[in-house]
């Protein structure tokens, strides 16, 4: 959530296990340092428990996903957010075709109809963390975690979708002149909307998801168009956008 806002609604409740912070506060390798063996062995089991808890409470074997759980309803919810993907991301599984499991999701929630990006819910409350707005963290959560898979369809969705948001930002950048903190989906990703801002110029975290995904696809990806224009001040990341073949 933004600094300043502070309409944040039941949807923020604490009362959740949430996927994400699961995942982040699981190492996926925790590696020994010479002569500390035991700390090592502490921090290896800590990891296999933290495992053994995102699968009893949080995955869920029939939508093949983990979800956030209610703790107040004492029960998972199962609305989409690309978040129930983070212990792919953060490398917090140990069978690997829980990765096609998650395209299969992807898949049966029709997320992978949308041009422009990963949507950050499918609730349409007009905040800026719920549809239509896509922010980057997101896609490259999904996106690296997809491509975690041996399956060659799985990782081919996984360069789509980097394809995708590639061209999104390429082309808001072509007609404004900016990166920008998430964009419309619903709206040919134009700048996104929402919350209690103006949509935030910049911005740090789309451009290391872009510079990130040309280090991955540099060799694939397309710009998408045979007419944008850069002007001379452009970042650094809209000249290697601009870079990408048309």
């Amino acid at each position: 959530m933004a600094e300043g806002e502070s309409k944040v609604g039941p949807e923020w409740s604490l009362l959740c296990v949430c996927v994400r912070i699961g995942a982040l506060v699981t190492p996926s390798k925790p590696n020994a340092t010479a002569g500390n063996d035991s700390q090592a062995t502490k921090y290896r089991n800590l990891r296999e428990q933290r495992l053994a808890a995102l699968k009893a409470i949080l995955w869920d074997e029939e939508k093949g996903v983990w979800f956030d759980y209610d703790l107040e309803n004492r029960k998972k919810n199962r609305e989409f957010y690309p978040s129930n993907l983070a212990p792919l991301w953060a490398g917090c599984f140990s069978d690997p075709g829980v990765v096609d499991k998650a395209l299969k999701y992807l898949e049966d929630s029709q997320i992978l109809t949308y041009r422009y990006g990963i949507p950050t819910s499918l609730r349409k409350t007009g905040r800026q963390w719920d549809f239509p707005n896509a922010w980057a963290p997101l896609q490259d959560l999904v996106i690296r975690g997809l491509a975690k898979s041996p399956s060659p369809r799985t990782q081919e969705v996984a360069f789509q979708l980097a394809q995708n948001w590639i061209r999104t930002n390429f082309d808001a950048y072509s007609q404004k002149a900016a990166m920008y903190e998430k964009y419309d989906i619903s709206n040919g990703g134009q700048p996104g909307g929402g919350g209690e801002y103006e949509v935030q110029e910049g911005f740090g975290w789309t451009n290391g998801v872009v510079l990130m995904l040309l280090d991955l696809y540099g060799d694939r990806l397309s710009s998408g168009t045979q007419t944008a224009f850069l002007e001379p001040h452009c970042l650094t990341v809209a000249l290697l956008l601009s870079l990408l073949p048309q």
